[in-house]
């Protein structure tokens, strides 16, 4: 995962990396990760920083609120912004389709209206088998291996796990998940600045996801996990914002 954001800062960018933990990092895990991170790009603009945040293991489940007040306290200081839970690879690519697909966007339904959709992602993992050491010997295994969308396993797939999307200026060009649980999100400074600035929205405010009517402590719409990272945003109860994934790019 760090691997793939050192290689945007390889690519030209500036990245600085800050990751939340309930655990000390031990020195030696520090020290490995600041050689084996530095950065090769000669451009004055590229750069790449690893800073772990301690906080304390009392706050549970909402250690994946810390990253939205951190957002906001550097909104001047990025162009791009990623949360993300410590498990998902986002590469140079991503973030380049990323940029064009949200320039694409904005170009369709004009500037005033580009902050009412936001360019997802479906995360995927490989199904390796999990009892088998892949080797010389053995890497005829993963011939039959392929991708599993375990979050959108509904069938028909089209259209109980992926739709077009409603807006008709949009529909014929991309898609959206019928789960909008992706585990992270991408935003640009104007659109972090969109989202605050909401009636309704407010996403620069750290709140509790819903809890069900006559049981509060139990998710309506997913845990606090799945609400900051993907329902808070996308929900059309709360920032109303709409998934889009480029079809000839999903």
């Amino acid at each position: 995962v760090l691997d793939a954001y050192h290689d945007l800062c390889v690519a030209g960018s500036k990245v600085d990396v800050f990751i939340h933990a309930t655990v000390p990092y031990p020195v030696t895990l520090i020290d490995l990760l600041n050689t084996r991170h530095q950065c090769t790009n000669p451009s004055p603009k590229a750069g790449f920083s690893i800073t772990v945040v301690l906080v304390s293991p009392r706050v549970r489940l909402h250690l994946v609120d810390f990253h939205r007040p951190m957002f906001y306290e550097k909104l001047q200081h990025y162009d791009l912004f990623i949360y993300s839970e410590d498990d998902i690879r986002v590469t140079p690519h991503t973030v380049s389709t990323y940029l064009t697909e949200t320039q694409r966007v904005q170009n369709i339904v004009g500037h005033q209206h580009a902050a009412e959709y936001n360019v997802g992602i479906a995360r995927y993992e490989y199904n390796y088998p999990p009892d088998v050491v892949i080797d010389d010997k053995t890497r005829g295994a993963t011939s039959n291996v392929t991708r599993v969308y375990w979050e959108h396993s509904w069938h028909p797939a089209i259209p109980k796990s992926v739709d077009a999307v409603p807006q008709a200026l949009l529909k014929n060009e991309f898609v959206h998940m019928k789960n909008h649980h992706q585990g992270m999100f991408i935003a640009t400074q104007g659109l972090l600045k969109a989202w605050r600035d909401k009636p309704g929205c407010e996403f620069d405010k750290v709140r509790d996801r819903p809890g069900l009517k006559n049981k509060p402590s139990q998710p309506a719409e997913g845990t606090q996990r799945v609400w900051m990272s993907s329902q808070m945003l996308y929900g059309n109860r709360h920032c109303n914002v709409q998934q889009v994934i480029p079809i000839d790019k999903f």
